[in-house]
C-alpha cells in the first residue's frame, strides 16, 4: 500500500467510528466533529471553519442546529466585538465527555492490539502527521 491508501484507510476507519458515536447520540457525523474541534475556552467562529476547512456560511448553518440542540453559543469576544467565539455549554460538556469516553474506549481496543514500543513511535508519526496536514489544508 501507498502512503495515500493507507492514509485513506484510517480517515476511513476513524470516521467510522465517529459516525457510530455520532449514531449512539442522535447527532450526525459533521456535528461530532465541530463539537470535538471546540476548546474548553472556545474559539472564533472564523477559527472554527479554517480548523474543519469550511466556509463560513457553512460553518453558521452548522452552528445555529447546535445552538438549537443546546450544546455550544456564540458569545461576542471580550476584546473585539466584532468576533463571536463558540463556547461550548454546560450540556455540551457532558455530551462530549460521554462522547470522548465512547471514543477513548475504542482507542484503548485498537492499541491493545498494538505493542508499547510502537505505540509511542506511532504517535509521534501521528503528531508530525497532523501539524503537515494542517499546514496544507489551506492550499487546495
Amino acid at each position: 500500500m501507498n502512503f495515500i491508501e493507507l492514509l485513506t484507510d484510517v480517515s476511513i476507519g476513524t470516521n467510522a467510528i465517529i459516525r457510530r458515536v455520532a449514531a449512539k447520540f442522535n447527532l450526525t457525523t459533521s456535528q461530532v466533529y465541530h463539537l470535538l474541534s471546540i476548546p474548553f475556552d472556545g474559539i472564533p467562529m472564523s477559527g472554527l471553519a479554517k480548523k474543519l476547512g469550511l466556509d463560513t456560511s457553512t460553518l453558521t448553518r452548522n452552528v445555529q442546529k447546535l445552538e438549537n440542540l443546546g450544546f455550544i453559543e456564540r458569545q461576542s469576544d471580550s476584546y473585539d466585538r466584532r468576533i463571536h467565539r463558540v463556547v461550548i455549554t454546560r450540556e455540551g460538556a457532558s455530551l462530549i465527555k460521554s462522547m470522548e469516553n465512547l471514543l477513548e474506549d475504542q482507542n484503548h481496543d485498537i492499541l491493545d492490539q498494538i505493542d508499547l514500543d510502537t505505540q509511542e513511535y506511532l504517535m509521534n508519526v501521528l503528531e508530525k502527521l497532523a501539524w503537515a496536514l494542517g499546514n496544507k489544508k489551506d492550499e487546495l
